[in-house]
């Protein structure tokens, strides 16, 4: 108990002289290029840290304002984009805004005239806008839901055919092992091994002193039916409280249940008697409350199955602490290596593989930070999108994709 007492008790420049009026003749490009909308949202470098938000947050003076972003007056911080822009589809934007279609931008912060395509339709009116927009603009799907393209074995998830995502669209970003991809998507589509949670590693990285053996992520949706329903399905909740019975009782292993407790009162999901006051459950975290939590474990527990690729398997890597993981789940599975963790099957194995992972730490034996710098994050993953998208869907008679010059890497916004 006393374990959990201590977690509880936790100069802007003189602006330029404008330039004189353009001839004429020129008039008239020089509103155009004036009034093109500049991004003012998406990943940029600001300096020497990336932003999430855009250069809007970079700095509200000039003196703050640089890296790829640079100081417009009237309009403050903006991206510097040096090269020929594109002419961007004029529904974009509104098309972005249904939930399935993300933006991918540029290294530069601007938008392309690429979607992608992370979950099911949600409407008929969304597969609607797909099949009038996808010659004009080019549609990848991505997993990021679920077992999407498949269909999902959620109980508490709506149904479709097997084969409805998986030729729908020109291209795939998938999660898949070779041989699934193999058997599920048709051959005419182009298909990358990639996820959401190839982009965005934690930096700069802050160790900290252990107080727990392991941080699980939870999602706070369920609470109210003790973990029952949709998203506790995702995280295949069920077997963890069969895994909390073995790691309390027979192992002693502290942790933190993050988003296993109600944002607004006490309500939270039942756990084992044996974990009494060795568990901390806590409500839903920001991102660097829960960053602090993983760096101060030993490692992160990943027990779901039907997961798209969960970001906290590569946070955690990110944050230098191993992680356990389900042999069987949907996305995720290529993070695991000698480097970076163990995996589990089941029960069965279960309690060997904790051994193995817990033994791994005190040797010292992982170096997941290392690997997972050295692989994934923005700049590689970024500069691999833009080469697949490029050699397959880039001025070619089929997709006639117009990219910016000057470009090295693209990004799915918000990733």
């Amino acid at each position: 108990m006393e374990i959990i007492k201590r977690a509880q008790a936790m100069e802007r420049p003189a602006p330029k002289k404008p330039p004189p009026p353009p001839p004429p003749k020129k008039a008239a490009a020089a509103a155009a290029a004036e009034t093109t909308e500049w991004p003012d949202e998406g990943r940029v470098l600001c300096g020497s840290h990336y932003s999430n938000d855009g250069c809007k947050n970079c700095g509200k003076e000039a003196g703050w304002c640089n890296g790829e972003c640079k100081w417009k007056e009237g309009r403050g911080c903006m991206p510097r984009i040096t090269g020929p822009r594109i002419k961007i589809h004029p529904e974009l934007k509104n098309l972005i805004r249904e939930y399935p279609y993300q933006p991918v931008r540029t290294d530069r912060g601007e938008l392309t005239n690429i979607i992608l395509v992370r979950s099911p339709f949600r409407s008929a009116r969304q597969e609607q806008l797909y099949h009038k927009y996808k010659k004009e603009l080019l549609f990848v799907g991505i997993s990021s839901f679920e077992d999407y393209p498949l269909p999902p074995e959620n109980p508490f998830s709506a149904k479709f055919p097997v084969d409805k995502y998986t030729g729908l669209f020109p291209g795939f970003l998938h999660m898949m092992h070779e041989d699934q991809a193999k058997k599920y998507f048709p051959p005419e589509v182009k298909l990358l091994l990639m996820s959401q949670s190839d982009f965005s590693l934690p930096g700069p990285f802050k160790p900290m002193k252990k107080k727990w053996d392991f941080t699980l992520s939870g999602s706070d949706q369920d609470v109210w039916r003790d973990c029952v329903g949709w998203s506790s399905f995702a995280k295949n909740w069920s077997f963890v409280k069969e895994a909390l019975e073995v790691m309390c009782s027979e192992f002693k292993m502290t942790g933190v249940l993050v988003a296993t407790r109600a944002k607004s009162g006490d309500t939270k999901c039942s756990i084992p008697k044996s974990c009494d006051g060795l568990m901390l459950q806590t409500r839903y975290l920001n991102q660097n409350e829960f960053f602090d939590y993983q760096r101060q474990s030993r490692f992160g527990f990943l027990p779901q199955i039907h997961d798209a690729s969960p970001r906290v398997s590569s946070q955690a890597l990110g944050n230098d602490i191993p992680i356990l993981m389900n042999r069987n789940i949907m996305g995720g599975w290529k993070y695991v290596n000698d480097k970076t963790g163990e995996f589990f099957h089941d029960m069965s194995d279960f309690r060997d593989s904790l051994r193995r992972i817990m033994q791994g730490v005190k040797d010292q034996k992982y170096e997941p930070r290392k690997w997972v710098t050295q692989n994934y994050g923005d700049k590689i993953q970024g500069e691999r999108l833009y080469k697949w998208i490029k050699e397959n869907f880039a001025d070619n008679d089929d997709f006639p994709l117009k990219l910016p010059e000057g470009i090295t890497a693209l990004y799915p916004a918000g990733a």
